[in-house]
């Protein structure tokens, strides 16, 4: 057998011809009985180092040579004597050199004479020629004892062809198939292909069979069409699983496939033994990509892990799935026919095509079963002038073993980082992951590798930062300044001023008297307005134009700020877009696509005022969750490197509680009144809660949507709330209600127990005199009824991430309380002062006697930062602690 893969040309070729490549070579291994193997290629060496062990060992004879028409001749020369069958597969680029048809080879190009003489006068062969010419290659070839598959007839066409990977697939699915079947099997399948993407075929695959006449295999395909579902409707039935194969028939890879023991991992439900992830980034096709997975089933609840929905974006992105296999714990292998997978498509809105999705499961998933899944994507052209991506490296399961590789031309820049790099397992400490690549370049293109191993299962935490994942990061825009320069050149024009703009923007400042006054009736104006996004196409990067934002009365962040920006510019006041990663971060170091939201720097009085207007409940002033503290770019023509915004201060994010509750019948629920004033994310949330719960306020307290009773129990009678779209004003809540649990009544053991030590304890003698009988009424314990955050509760329990409270914002809480108590009573306790001062969470209470029947609980809070690190972390969980302890003070009185 003869294997030749013509001359790369560039990146993208040179990566398909060493996977195709590869691909027969696994294929060859255990299907023909083969004596001899030749392969003739760009780059032997990588050939050599990857080739199957099974191929090597079976041969009389295997040779990797530098394709050119020295060696092939040479070749040709080594077998002239030979009379064993003879099978050539040939795919590359192919032309013309003047008028004679040429396969592109390094050096001389080769010619359909210089295939006649390895086809030799008396020898059986079958032929498999896929490039451009190959029609009249096959013209000569053609002749007693010669098969014959070319992926043209008379008319050389215009691009490489796509047949390869489709001959490819045909073969590893059924290899024992006759030459002519495989032959009209690849017919259908180009036909298919061409008629799924709806483009003329521009290719004829064509049969020639000895001395008959050529046939023409590309008529209306007859391969069954696998049919998409609409979105809701019930998938067809999948095809049944391909035959089962014994395991001394695997192929090579699998012999590589080591098992492990349930035990190894006792918390995991599977455990992917090797991941492969290699990316092409060049120009045709923009982005290739090329995943593969082996995953061990290890628990009856981790068979769900047979079950596939992979997303793509046609018509701009190509799937393709090359293995679906399952190797039984019996040893059987059972595959699934990639063409037999459900197609899951969502309606399309207007001229935006959505997203589809491959839906399939994998037959006989149980424990100790091994998945297998390969499949390629292709991004034909990418909606940037550069490549930007982010690749997840974290994992529900544990991974054995890892590599990712990326591919891209010689003279392309490329930056990279690893964000969170992932954790290796505590018990494999010596294998850490290595930020580190290696780096290898062929004639085309280089080639960086990453490999980790024995990583970490990454387990979602409650309050935990969002977008806290192990990621690699890669981008091939030469700097932030030509990333800004392309941002620039595609939003020119969205905020030209119109006579509509201008007369609103006129409209919304009448009456006002600054510059700071204009900005902010502009602000409610546009913060009011719909919030709606279609992240497709075009405008996926680029602002809808502020007029039709105008018009249409809605649009997403970037055509909010873009209209706020013009409308500013109306009444001469400056205003630039920005670009933000909301809730991640962007790099210095790699510009590119980090950013997920937009925003305005608007210029006051000299100074930049950073504003967003995509939240219709954030008051001017104030940047929403995700802002705060994030990298971004200006567009504003000169920036080309990262802002950073301002971080948020404690005192412009606080709650002020004040209440005053009747405590003159302890035994009954006590009756109280709240008022509430929110600056900052307190009024941010409250008025978010106020949206959530309308239509339900009569019954639910507002403040319990965030906050809860720190002891006993509220009950809402009747309550009211500042409207949460009226956001030039503070937003405050007035409640009244009742309180349960917070009165008890103590025996005079107890009682002496929460006292001991004090001056009042002393003073009251406690004694048997208050039980039933006697002439003391019992001594009541009141608590105070301060609230606190609900998901302070959840933070204190044992956690592996860094704790992300008040969504990153920080947090100041004032409280105070007057509790009345009933008529001749007598105070006999007040707890001592308890506090903490010191951060990340200092706080504060203290009880003071403010006349003979009135009490006040004063409680303040302090939480410096919502987003702490991994080693702040425990110290909050502490203050945190004593906080709940200090809750549990009460006072003491007795009738």
């Amino acid at each position: 057998m003869v294997l030749l893969a013509g001359l790369p040309g560039d990146v993208e070729s040179e990566t398909a011809y060493r996977d195709q490549l590869q691909s027969w070579l696994e294929v060859l291994a255990h299907s023909l009985p083969l004596r001899n193997v030749f392969v003739l290629c760009d780059n032997p060496n990588a050939v050599t180092a990857s080739a199957p062990p099974l191929l090597t060992n079976q041969l009389t004879s295997f040779q990797v040579l530098k394709a050119s028409r020295a060696a092939f001749l040479g070749v040709s020369q080594t077998l002239a004597s030979g009379t064993n069958p003879l099978v050539v597969v040939a795919w590359g680029h192919g032309g013309k050199q003047g008028s004679t048809p040429v396969l592109h080879v390094a050096g001389p190009r080769l010619t359909a004479a210089d295939f006649s003489v390895l086809a030799g006068p008396h020898r059986r062969s079958h032929w498999v020629l896929i490039f451009r010419g190959s029609g009249s290659f096959a013209r000569q070839l053609a002749g007693t004892q010669r098969d014959i598959l070319s992926s043209e007839a008379d008319t050389m066409f215009t691009s490489d062809p796509v047949g390869t990977a489709l001959l490819l697939k045909l073969v590893r699915a059924e290899p024992a198939r006759s030459f002519a079947d495989l032959a009209q099997e690849f017919g259908n399948a180009v036909a298919s292909w061409y008629k799924d993407r709806n483009l003329a075929r521009t290719e004829e695959p064509t049969f020639w069979a000895e001395e008959q006449p050529p046939r023409l295999l590309a008529g209306e395909a007859t391969a069954e069409p696998v049919g998409s579902v609409e979105s809701g409707a019930e998938p067809p039935p999948s095809k049944s699983a391909k035959p089962e194969v014994a395991s001394g028939e695997l192929t090579a890879v699998w012999k590589e496939i080591i098992r492990v023991e349930p035990q190894q991992y006792p918390e995991a439900d599977a455990v992917v033994l090797r991941q492969r992830l290699n990316y092409t980034l060049a120009t045709a096709p923009a982005i290739a990509t090329e995943q593969e997975e082996f995953v061990q089933i290890l628990t009856p609840e981790g068979k769900h892990f047979g079950d596939f929905d992979i997303s793509y974006s046609p018509p701009s992105e190509d799937i393709s799935f090359l293995e679906c296999e399952v190797l039984r714990p019996d040893g059987k292998l059972a595959r699934l026919d990639p063409d037999a997978i459900r197609e899951a498509q969502q309606e399309s809105m207007g001229d935006y095509h959505l997203g589809h999705r491959k839906v399939f499961s994998l037959p006989g998933v149980v424990p100790g079963a091994v998945l297998h899944v390969r499949y390629r994507t292709e991004w034909k052209d990418f909606p940037l002038p550069h490549i930007s991506l982010e690749i997840p490296l974290d994992e529900e399961v544990p991974v054995r073993e890892a590599e990712i590789q990326v591919s891209l031309p010689k003279e392309a820049a490329f930056h990279f980082a690893l964000e969170r790099s992932p954790t290796a397992l505590s018990s494999h400490p010596q294998a850490p992951p290595s930020p580190d690549p290696a780096v290898t370049q062929s004639s085309y293109s280089t080639t960086y590798t990453w490999h980790f191993e024995n990583l970490e299962a990454h387990e979602p935490e409650l309050l935990a930062a969002p977008g806290r994942h192990s990621s690699l990061l890669i981008s091939t825009f030469p700097d932030w300044a030509d990333f800004a320069q392309w941002y620039g050149r595609i939003s020119r024009l969205t905020d030209g001023v119109t006579p509509e703009l201008q007369a609103k923007a006129t409209e919304l400042t009448k009456g006002a008297q600054t510059d700071r006054e204009k900005v902010l009736a502009l602000y409610n104006y546009v913060t009011g307005l719909r919030y709606v996004a279609v992240p497709m196409g075009v405008n996926s990067f680029r602002p809808h134009g502020a007029a039709n934002v105008l018009e249409n009365q809605f649009g997403d962040c970037k055509d909010k700020a873009n209209l706020l920006n013009t409308l500013l510019h109306c009444v001469n006041i400056e205003a630039r877009l920005v670009l933000v990663p909301r809730f991640s971060q962007a790099h210095d170091e790699i510009p590119g696509l980090a950013f997920n939201h937009a925003i305005s720097r608007v210029t006051l009085g000299g100074q930049n005022v950073w504003v967003d207007t995509t939240d219709d409940v954030c008051r001017f002033g104030m940047l929403p969750p995700g802002d705060p503290g994030r990298k971004v770019l200006v567009i504003d023509g000169q920036t080309s490197a990262l802002t950073q915004l301002p971080t948020p201060d404690p005192k412009d994010h606080r709650l002020r509680l004040d209440g005053k509750m009747d405590c003159s019948d302890p035994q009954v629920p006590l009756p109280i009144t709240l008022s509430a004033m929110a600056f900052g994310y307190p009024d941010y949330e409250l008025r978010a809660a106020a949206q959530e719960t309308k239509g339900h306020q009569a019954s639910l307290p507002l403040l319990a949507a965030r906050f809860r009773p720190a002891s006993g129990a509220f009950a809402l009678d009747k309550q009211s709330a500042t409207s949460a779209a009226a956001l030039d004003e503070n937003f405050t809540w007035h409640a009244e209600g009742t309180f349960v649990g917070l009165a008890s009544l103590m025996d005079s053991g107890l009682a002496k127990g929460t006292s001991e030590g004090s001056k009042a304890q002393e003073e009251s003698s406690l004694s048997t005199d208050h039980l039933p009988g006697t002439k003391n009424s019992p001594v009541t314990l009141l608590h105070a009824p301060f609230w606190l955050p609900r998901e302070w509760d959840l933070a204190l329990n044992r956690r592996k991430a860094a704790l992300f409270l008040n969504e990153g914002y920080p947090l100041t809480l004032d409280e105070e309380f007057e509790l009345v108590l009933p008529a001749k009573s007598r105070l006999l306790d007040l707890p001592p002062v308890s506090e903490k001062r010191e951060g990340p969470l200092r706080w504060r209470i203290e009880w003071k006697q403010r006349g003979e029947r009135s009490l006040t609980a004063l409680f303040h809070a302090e939480l410096a930062s919502g987003e702490t690190s991994a080693r702040e972390t425990p110290a909050l969980q502490q203050a945190l602690r004593e906080l709940f302890a200090g809750m549990s003070s009460s006072a003491a009185f007795r009738r």
